[in-house]
């Protein structure tokens, strides 16, 4: 693991953000303030996705943001744009708006071209195979958490999935 540096490159621990100048040619084994083995891990470094903020993170997963505090850092804010008044908005938590923040109009869509780019990416990470694995375990009576947890398909993605194949307007959740 001893590979060899650029002479005065300054090294960053991933889990306490300590910085120094290394003495010896080779990487170190450990970081000389917390000890720590992971000084190295790039997984330890997260971004926020609502506010960009960056942070080292010493599980790789935390609960919020440092910087807005949000539960929901790891997940793309949603956008959606008024049809009548292109009024644009980030929604706020998983709740679709009923109405426009600004001219109270009930008719909106999904915001700007880069957020139907995501939104249909994020559709198509769900093959069709793993779509009808999810239908026919709806069918037999699972609910969308029990085939969640038992696939590893994020909730929002099997319930998207059932509300398109399933006529029934009272899903079981």
């Amino acid at each position: 693991m001893s590979q060899n540096l650029p002479q005065g490159e300054m090294l960053t621990c991933a889990r306490c953000s300590y910085e120094w100048m290394p003495r010896k040619d080779g990487l170190p084994k450990r970081c000389p303030k917390c000890r720590s083995i992971k000084w190295n891990d790039p997984s330890l470094k997260v971004t926020c996705q609502r506010c960009g903020h960056s942070w080292n993170s010493h599980n790789g997963t935390p609960k919020r943001c440092p910087s807005c505090g949000t539960h929901q850092w790891n997940v793309p804010p949603r956008v959606f744009t008024c049809k009548r008044c292109n009024y644009t908005w980030n929604a706020k938590g998983s709740k679709v708006p009923r109405k426009c923040p600004s001219c109270s109009s009930k008719d909106w869509a999904v915001g700007r071209d880069e957020d139907t780019r995501r939104a249909s990416k994020h559709d198509s990470e769900i093959d069709e195979a793993t779509e009808g694995v999810v239908v026919r375990e709806y069918r037999r009576g699972s609910s969308c958490v029990d085939i969640s947890i038992a696939h590893g398909i994020p909730y929002s993605l099997v319930y998207d999935i059932v509300r398109r194949h399933i006529a029934n307007i009272n899903i079981k959740v």
